[in-house]
């Protein structure tokens, strides 16, 4: 028997969740579903955010653009929903479609093997990412300026900023460092947990008011509805801003200094994974968990660095040589095993050879000649 806490989600919550990202007066709300098949709409009034929510609160799992979208995408789902679609005909925001930065977001996860498995959290485990969120909301730049959210299996630590044009590359890169050092400095001081700071331009947060239904329930491991933790904090931050726009931009790195792995393998079969072409068609649109995961299939093997390098580096707006190398260091010095093909799934990767396919991660399909 499936074992679930199912509580009716308040769309209402969810125009408090649009005002708070400040969507109103810099473009419009996107809202995507990804389960059982990708869907996606526009909304360019909270009237018809609401509307768009209630449609879908019985989603597995129902999500909204953390920045706003430029008016143009409106025309591809206008207050109505449509199935996604890719390249040529995309109709989901990518990061270079982002006009405005109206808001900081960070997704903190625990670290386990029934979280790896695909359960939901259990309390102890939302108790340390909410510790985590204490803690990180804290950190100067986000204190006074931050809400805290549960996303139904961690929480989410929000914090609205008087807006950034992304008008070149340069406020891109800044976010994305300002948001990396945030999360390294909180990192130094938490254990179990994942803190992502998510700096990519076009990512998407969990609805508030609507149940996570993502994984598999049991005892103890329930469904939950996602909510503000703490009260909304409605003002955007000038402090904010001009931290981010202050902040320096670390020298681009040159060739990694780990190009190679220790596994012998046939590194060129692995380019048959319908993952790894996934990362190298739409890399603007790989989800930094799904980055991580394809890290952690290529660090351990025989020319996989060099390889990760250059898949990651076919999105110059978020490539950083230097954070890359030290990701992979982390996956090799922490003992992390390749992330499976199951994981892919529940991180949002739909893979169309999965039935057929006797690999159970993309690491696996270079034929291992030595472990």
């Amino acid at each position: 028997m499936r074992v679930a806490e199912i509580q009716t989600g308040s769309a209402s919550e969810a125009a408090t969740q649009v005002r708070l990202l400040g969507h109103p007066g810099y473009g419009v709300t996107e809202l995507r579903v990804f389960d059982p098949r990708p869907i996606v709409a526009y909304a360019d009034n909270l009237d018809d955010v609401v509307d768009l929510v209630r449609q879908m609160e019985q989603a597995p799992g129902l999500y909204m653009g953390v920045q706003p979208r430029p008016a143009h995408l409106f025309d591809e789902a206008p207050n109505r929903w449509e199935p996604a679609t890719a390249r040529p005909a995309r109709n989901c925001a990518c990061d270079r479609d982002i006009e405005y930065i109206t808001a900081c977001f960070f997704d903190i996860d625990v670290v386990s093997q029934e979280r790896t498995q695909g359960h939901p959290a259990s309390a102890d485990e939302l108790g340390q990412t909410l510790e985590a969120a204490q803690i990180l909301s804290s950190t100067d730049g986000l204190v006074s300026a931050s809400t805290i959210c549960c996303s139904g299996n961690g929480h989410y630590v929000l914090a609205p900023l008087v807006p950034i044009s992304v008008s070149s590359e340069a406020e891109a890169l800044r976010f994305g460092s300002f948001c990396r050092r945030l999360a390294d400095i909180t990192s130094k001081h938490i254990r179990g947990v994942r803190i992502d700071p998510v700096y990519n331009l076009s990512r998407v947060m969990r609805v508030m008011g609507t149940v996570n239904r993502k994984g598999h329930a049991s005892t103890g491991r329930l469904f939950r509805r996602a909510h503000f933790v703490t009260e909304p904090v409605p003002g955007r931050s000038e402090i904010l801003h001009h931290m981010i726009l202050n902040t320096e931009l670390p020298d681009r790195p040159v060739a990694s200094s780990s190009l190679s792995g220790t596994i012998r393998c046939d590194l060129a079969k692995i380019e048959s994974c319908d993952f790894i072409a996934y990362c190298r068609e739409r890399p603007t649109e790989i989800t930094e968990p799904l980055w991580f995961a394809l890290l952690t299939n290529l660090a351990r093997l025989e020319g996989g660095p060099r390889l990760a390098h250059e898949i990651s580096s076919l999105d110059p707006y978020r490539y950083d040589g230097q954070t890359t190398e030290v990701r992979i260091q982390r996956i090799l010095d922490s003992g992390y095993s390749a992330v499976g093909c199951a994981t892919l799934k529940a991180l949002g990767f739909s893979c169309k050879r999965q039935t057929k396919c006797h690999a159970k991660a993309p690491m696996y399909l270079t034929d291992l000649f030595s472990i």
